[in-house]
């Protein structure tokens, strides 16, 4: 299933490999299009144990992208949820993670595929 938002660059594809559901983001994650991406997220953890939020194809990701990760990244927290993981994204995108504090919290891969339980 791929999501687009007109007159845009962003798009949503989601789809499984195996047992993980992989979330895979293209464009930038903001205002407008956080939602999108939380409710991707959200149908994913439902379908499956382990979900992966793919950044490599983000090019811009503000604070709502940002609450869109830190969320799932809450969700999965406790250990009796879900697994999430993301893959690393362009270092710009990245270097939030870092400022706010956020990376060691995170499960990151190189590849979606290396997340599989």
């Amino acid at each position: 299933m791929i999501a687009r938002i007109p007159g845009s660059e962003f798009s949503i594809a989601v789809h499984a490999e195996g047992s993980v559901e992989i979330v895979a983001v293209r464009g930038e994650i903001d205002l407008a299009t956080a939602d999108a991406v939380r409710a991707d997220l959200r149908g994913a953890f439902e379908r499956s144990e382990s979900v992966v939020l793919d950044l490599r194809e983000v090019g811009f990701m503000d604070t709502q992208g940002l609450a869109v990760v830190i969320e799932a990244q809450q969700r999965t927290a406790e250990g009796a949820g879900p697994r999430f993981a993301i893959t690393r994204a362009p270092d710009h995108v990245h270097r939030l993670f870092d400022m706010i504090g956020l990376t060691p919290r995170l499960t990151i891969v190189d590849d979606p595929a290396a997340a599989a339980p």
